[in-house]
């Protein structure tokens, strides 16, 4: 299993076939933490055996503790090529602690991929 990209993101839309992403970005920056980040996108392409695989996502601190509880499992497809696309939107996501976050992709029990985030905390 290969992830061709794991993308943090301000909105998923697919239109004629597409999958359009929007806002791409790497850094949340909050006015105090804890706080609730309103909407979070994740997108993942990835190649795999075809069929259907179930999916989570999983969010750890940088001393490797979950910060968030996981999200449901989820199911997705790979076609017969052998590529697939994930794809997560998450509403009044909490963040706990500004720092590093690390999203971790889990397919079929296994950690396929991880991106990392920055939250950073500023007065405004």
């Amino acid at each position: 299993m290969k992830v061709n990209y794991l993308i943090a993101c301000d909105g998923v839309v697919r239109t004629q076939g597409k999958l359009n992403v929007l806002g791409i970005f790497t850094v949340i920056t909050v006015r105090k933490v804890p706080c609730v980040h309103p909407y979070l996108a994740l997108v993942a392409e990835l190649n795999a055996e075809p069929g259907e695989h179930e999916f989570l996502f999983r969010f750890r601190g940088s001393g490797d503790e979950d910060l968030t509880p996981a999200t449901p499992v989820g199911k997705f497809r790979v076609d017969d090529v052998g590529v697939g696309e994930v794809v997560a939107e998450l509403r009044n996501f909490p963040i706990v602690k500004a720092g590093f976050l690390a999203i971790q992709l889990v397919i079929d029990g296994r950690v396929a991929g991880q991106r990392d985030l920055i939250v950073r905390s500023v007065e405004i």
